[in-house]
């Protein structure tokens, strides 16, 4: 305490004191920065101790929480995302957050499965009828696969029959290879071989109502010595195929057309004069 003479009238001045237990202001901006570093070495440290694995899924916990959960426990692979501390080791674990279930399609099925539904239905439009008339298109093709494969003498046969589901129907192509013709050359005979094939088509055909078309190609090599052009040969061949149907149970009444095509439409991909294009097509119609 400190006086003062001004006058004769003595003043008394008190000094303030701190505050028990008090600080400057630097202290707490000192504690701060401690805080900051300690959180900075504890990022790097995550950083070199993880992997790009484990670093993902901490920051999938720091952005969202609810999804993962960090707990103690112990492991022995640390590859699973363990970080070792000392005797402990602290494990990420991933929780899956409750949803609704999505309501799944059954997949579309393809016509290039076995025994599965043709792609080729979805848009075969008709309704109900048309579509169970395509499926049933469908198994017959494949009823006739089946029975080729499981007969040895035709087995040899069976890269020269080709089948398919188009928009029109069931497309049954049978066609000559080299020293493996359908019909004797220059005539409308059908060779052994191909007479058995086309009693297997028509055991699968006889008990629809479908109608049916035949058609007949030839490559464009002609047959001088037999005195038929391509264009009688091919009708020629497509009406033999017609008479062997009929012949095997196929009704007269369920054949729609019967043509011949000559050489003007060869399968794409193929030389005019290659073996292939001599072939009869038979199309199984929708209703």
């Amino acid at each position: 305490m400190a006086e003062e003479n001004e006058g004769g009238v003595v003043k008394k001045c008190k000094k303030k004191k701190c505050p028990e237990g008090g600080g400057s202001a630097w202290e707490v901006a000192y504690g701060d920065f401690m805080t900051s570093m300690m959180a900075f070495f504890l990022v790097m440290w995550l950083i070199a101790a993880t992997n790009v694995k484990q670093r993902k899924m901490l920051s999938t916990y720091f952005t969202s929480p609810g999804a993962t959960s960090l707990t103690e426990g112990s492991s022995q692979l640390p590859s699973k995302g363990v970080f070792d501390v000392g005797s402990r080791s602290l494990t990420i674990s991933t929780k899956i957050p409750e949803m609704p279930l999505p309501t799944v399609k059954k997949q579309e099925k393809t016509i290039k499965g076995r025994g599965l539904i043709p792609k080729i239905m979805k848009n075969s439009g008709g309704g109900t009828g048309k579509r169970k008339n395509t499926l049933h298109l469908y198994a017959i093709m494949m009823k006739i696969k089946q029975t080729i494969m499981h007969n040895k003498q035709l087995m040899k046969y069976k890269n020269q029959i080709k089948m398919e589901i188009t928009e029109d129907g069931l497309r049954i192509v049978i066609f000559d290879k080299n020293n493996r013709p359908m019909f004797l050359p220059g005539s409308a005979k059908l060779e052994p071989y191909a007479k058995e094939i086309l009693d297997i088509v028509a055991k699968q055909l006889k008990n629809i109502s479908n109608k049916i078309i035949i058609e007949g190609h030839t490559d464009s090599l002609g047959y001088e010595n037999s005195g038929m052009s391509n264009w009688d040969l091919s009708s020629l061949r497509a009406n033999a195929t017609r008479r062997e149907l009929e012949a095997s149970g196929v009704g007269k009444d369920r054949f729609d057309s019967v043509v011949g095509y000559a050489d003007t439409r060869p399968m794409p991909g193929t030389s005019p004069q290659d073996p292939v294009n001599r072939r009869v097509v038979i199309i199984v119609k929708k209703y």
